[in-house]
């Protein structure tokens, strides 16, 4: 019989803290599963270990996974793209994170202690969800495909960014971003791509434009003009330069961008992001650096004096979404369905790079940061797990539920109610249901987290079950569907057996129920 092990590992809880079930006040706790068990938090469930820590605005919550483990994860494209495309998006996702990881931890990941972000800002990771629904078979096969590919420029990770559509052509990284830039991040066509983004445009009008650039202190005064200062492939930044007051600034349109999708849905939230022409909402003010601004003036279709008043407009129109630099999704897309293989739609959007193997450019196991700034953190187990604080054990195999909170700079652990007890059964009852009075469900409380199951006899004989399967303490319930082989049981009266185990003991009692069949 597996006997859990607790024990406390840094500094104890108060007594007000003990009563209130706080196990005690630790730096970092590591939660780690067994062979099939699958860890979940905050609705998503993930195949590595978990961890969570203190920082100073709250709890961290990091997954600790194997690349090709994190790779499943990544949700960047439809999983029902055909192969080539998704073994395109495959080798780029694992070459930016291989790109990331040579960098080392910066921003975020160095204040929080994680290689890699969740969010789109690094790479879109959901855990295990989405590849274990509908297509993910087919993502899945994606990554075993391509295991351990990269691209390698000059013998180290490239930085393969990616966007979702550019609308025709991709743009030079020195043009978004400035430096000096590399030559497999250079401007390439892009066509055939069916995406709702290739191509956008929205009003706003100056009074709206105007208080959001005032918001940004962008401008003083009133706008009085706003045009964009385009420039060839590789030739600098596109320019939006802005008259206000006698003044003419400018910035970058990916600067421009930023401020536009940062203030504009504050300032007028009923219009930004504007409404596509399908009745959408775009999924952002301004969704990409590659766009124009023009002015022009609205007049009403009708007056009753000779004094008026003429609005002022200002149209952004645009292709694309995303920063455009590197990879278009949908340009390999496009690609794919021509019948280009994924090596060759890597090697157009990337200055001629091809799959490599990784080396050591990838290790054994990556630090993922989910989330941070959190007040509280529940994690849940669908079977065992070790719970190491700071370096310490505190249980070798557990079952249920844990839950975390932020305590000044530590982290107070609550376990699960009943942890370090065996599952004792209470308050067993049957309950004979539907309409046809076939079904049973047997309900009882328990003192533990513990894994139960149902048997139903006929005299000597098993003749229904209902799988292990893991409740947390308290109520719960199992429910038998009357029927043997998937053959409706007769009315009589059965002998039922309720079993409960867990790493702290076992405990059983039967009780004996009657199917009574109603016309």
């Amino acid at each position: 019989m597996l006997i859990c092990v607790w024990l406390v590992a840094g500094r104890p809880a108060s007594a007000q803290e003990e009563e209130e079930g706080t196990f005690g006040l630790y730096e970092a706790i590591l939660l780690t599963p067994s062979e099939g068990t699958v860890l979940s938090w905050s609705g998503r469930r993930y195949a590595g270990q978990l961890e969570v820590k203190s920082a100073s605005d709250g709890l961290v919550v990091v997954e600790r996974v194997e690349p090709e483990g994190y790779l499943l994860g990544i949700q960047e494209v439809p999983f029902s793209w055909p192969e080539e495309a998704l073994k395109t998006q495959v080798v780029a996702a694992r070459t930016y994170l291989a790109w990331t990881l040579s960098r080392g931890r910066a921003g975020s990941g160095a204040t929080y202690g994680f290689d890699i972000c969740a969010t789109p800002a690094c790479q879109v990771y959901g855990g295990l969800d989405q590849v274990e629904g509908s297509g993910g078979d087919q993502w899945a096969a994606a990554v075993a495909a391509t295991t351990d590919e990269v691209l390698l420029f000059n013998g180290a990770p490239a930085q393969a960014l990616y966007s979702s559509t550019t609308g025709g052509r991709t743009r030079d990284v020195r043009d978004v971003f400035g430096g000096n830039g590399v030559p497999y991040l250079r401007a390439v066509d892009s066509p055939g791509e069916h995406s709702p983004f290739v191509d956008w445009s929205f009003e706003v009008p100056r009074s709206v434009l105007e208080a959001i650039l005032r918001e940004a202190e962008r401008i003083d005064g009133r706008l009085q003009g706003a045009r964009v200062r385009t420039t060839a492939d590789g030739a600098g930044a596109w320019m939006v330069e802005l008259d206000a007051d006698g003044r003419t600034r400018s910035l970058t349109s990916w600067d421009f961008r930023g401020v536009m999708n940062r203030y504009g849905p504050q300032v007028a939230p009923e219009l930004l992001p504007a409404q596509r022409p399908d009745g959408k909402r775009y999924p952002q003010t301004v969704l990409s650096p590659t766009y124009t601004i023009a002015k022009d003036w609205r007049y009403p279709e009708d007056f009753r004096s000779g004094f008026i008043v003429v609005d002022e407009i200002y149209t952004i129109s645009g292709h694309g979404w995303g920063h455009l630099v590197g990879m278009s999704q949908y340009g390999a897309l496009a690609l794919a369905e021509a019948g280009s293989s994924y090596d060759e739609i890597l090697g157009h959007y990337y200055g001629g790079l091809k799959p490599q193997p990784a080396g050591e450019t990838l290790p054994d196991q990556i630090a993922v940061g989910l989330e941070w700034g959190e007040a509280e953190v529940v994690v849940t187990a669908d079977g065992p797990i070790a719970v190491v604080a700071d370096g310490e054990p505190i249980a070798t195999v557990a079952l249920g539920s844990w839950r975390f909170t932020a305590r000044a700079d530590d982290v107070a652990v609550y376990p699960p109610e009943g942890f370090g007890l065996p599952p004792a059964l209470r308050d067993l009852e049957p309950l004979v249901v539907s309409p046809a009075g076939s079904s049973v469900v047997v309900t009882g409380t328990l003192a533990a987290a513990a894994e139960v199951r149902l048997v139903v006899f006929d005299g000597p004989g098993v003749i229904g079950e209902a799988p292990w399967t893991l409740r947390e303490a308290g109520q719960f319930a199992l429910v038998w569907d009357g029927s043997v082989n998937g053959i409706v049981a007769g009315p009589g009266r059965y002998r039922v057996l309720i079993e409960a185990r867990s790493p702290e003991g076992v405990a059983d009692s039967f009780i004996t129920v009657e199917l009574v069949r109603r016309p």
